[in-house]
């Protein structure tokens, strides 16, 4: 029997804010559900801190002059969790699954329609594209696009049992509690330094505060800013944990119910957005740490557009319109967040009460936030539901930043345009903006795009929030992407001096 000391040097403890939503990765669209698949599942390519592609379960890719023809040479020698070899025939079935119609798979909406065919050849795997996709090596390298084992798919089990070619394998999801991930002793790569991770969670930005400082857990992600100085040298926290900061691109908004009045009316939907002072937000929710953002692209993706001087509310200019379109004694809506998010709506809601508008805050348990955000637009209706807030971070592809929340054809509940947004002129501009190889060509397009949707406001961005994570100070390797994933695979000790 082992120590337990030995035990705690065997291991891992993280807390995230939510739980996940599933043990498949094409059946999920939340970044803290992408940290806990990470370990278990890999990609075709991997997309590094900085946007470049690296290889994963590919080790080299060509595609043809057109874009339409991509082929991936596969590693050898790599096994699923179950024992099954990760072929091209696994592969291909893989990625049939997620563009299936008949599997519904809530991550699949932006490779449906894009992801014509998947053929084997030789070692080979060869994607065809129904057109152009300037960005398909980034949208291959997301955790949706995750090749899981043929034996898990056809026996329906990957909602709850994750089987993947990661570090880790599957060990349990106890509902509430934890997920925890085993070391993968036939792992094809460098065989990670722990033994296992356990994942955990809480929406109470205190409890995941505590739980770093008395070490029940070793890495916490985020840290709410609150929290954060707390570990600044010299203060007696930072003798056990560091707080690390970096750039994050989680973009954070309000989806307007567009066809609720009266917010189906641009002019009261762009009101409700002068009205907002953005920079407020970044100094009294986050202390800082991140920056305001007026228009649908984060700032480390090519085309993005900042926010200059609109950054500030101008309520003149948002009483002149709602008074324009028959509102100007005001009126009230409805938001729906969960509890993270609820600092959000209050300060919104003091916001607006400066142009007569009433935001009513209905807070949810995460599992009924979900059926209540991607409710369809009856049932939005008779609930009243007229404000949902939350985040989208997609980094590097202004394509998967858009596309999801913007496009008609993403409206929930089969996406996460939740706001039934509904503009043929942007659908057309994504399609080409997406298919145009040329990256200045494409980054006017989306520059356009960005000053419609602005005007339009369906979607108020909000501001982009740097990650803050926290760690205990005897671990080391742990990293952050800029979605918010947090990277525990090298995780370890640090060595005792």
């Amino acid at each position: 029997m082992k120590s337990a000391a030995a035990a705690c040097a065997a291991g891992l403890t993280v807390m995230l804010a939510e739980p996940p939503r599933s043990m498949d990765p094409a059946d999920q669209n939340a970044t803290a559900t992408h940290s806990i698949l990470a370990p278990f599942y890999e990609s075709l390519v991997q997309q590094d801190e900085t946007g470049s592609i690296r290889p994963g379960l590919a080790t080299r890719w060509s595609g043809s002059v057109d874009g339409r023809v991509w082929r991936f040479t596969l590693r050898p020698h790599v096994l699923f969790h179950d024992g099954a070899p990760c072929d091209p025939e696994a592969v291909a079935a893989s990625l049939k699954r997620l563009i299936d119609p008949k599997a519904g798979l809530a991550g699949a909406g932006v490779f449906r329609g894009l992801i014509m065919d998947v053929a084997e050849d030789g070692q080979d795997v060869v994607i065809t594209l129904a057109r152009p996709y300037a960005d398909i090596l980034h949208l291959l390298a997301m955790t949706q696009a995750a090749v899981v084992s043929p034996i898990a798919a056809r026996g329906g089990t990957l909602g709850r049992h994750a089987d993947g070619t990661g570090p880790f394998r599957f060990g349990d999801w106890q509902d509430g509690d934890h997920v925890r991930a085993l070391r993968f002793d036939r792992y094809w790569g460098a065989a990670p330094s722990l033994d296992w991770i356990n994942w955990t969670w809480s929406p109470e930005p205190s409890v995941v505060n505590m739980a770093l400082q008395t070490g029940d857990a070793n890495v916490v992600m985020p840290i709410s800013p609150v929290f954060a100085d707390l570990y600044t040298p010299g203060r007696p926290a930072s003798a056990e944990a560091v707080v690390y900061r970096a750039p994050g691109s989680a973009l954070f908004w309000a989806a307007l119910n567009t066809r609720l009045p009266p917010l189906n009316d641009p002019r009261v939907r762009r009101a409700l957005s002068l009205s907002i002072d953005r920079r407020a937000l970044v100094a009294g929710l986050l202390h800082g740490n991140g920056q305001p953002a007026c228009f649908a692209i984060t700032p480390e993706t090519p085309g993005a557009r900042g926010c200059g001087a609109a950054a500030g509310a101008d309520i003149d200019q948002a009483r002149t319109l709602l008074e324009q379109a028959g509102w100007h004694k005001g009126f009230s809506i409805t938001a729906v967040v969960q509890e993270p998010e609820e600092p959000i709506a209050e300060a919104l809601q003091a916001m607006w009460r400066s142009i007569g508008v009433r935001l009513v805050i209905r807070r949810q348990e995460a599992g009924v936030w979900v059926q209540s955000a991607f409710a369809p637009p009856d049932e939005k209706k008779r609930s009243e539901t007229g404000v949902i807030i939350s985040s989208w971070s997609a980094p590097f592809v202004a394509d998967l930043q858009i596309r999801p929340l913007y496009a008609a054809a993403s409206a929930a509940p089969a996406g996460a345009n939740l706001g039934f947004y509904d503009n043929p002129i942007v659908d057309a501009e994504i399609e080409a903006a997406a298919g145009t190889l040329d990256p200045i060509g494409r980054a006017a397009l989306y520059g356009t795009i960005q000053t419609r949707l602005a005007d339009d406001a369906p979607m108020l961005p909000l501001y982009v929030q740097d990650d803050l994570f926290g760690v205990r100070r005897d671990i080391e390797g742990v990293t952050s992407l800029p979605d918010g994933e947090i990277v525990v695979t090298q995780a370890h000790r640090r060595p005792v001096r």
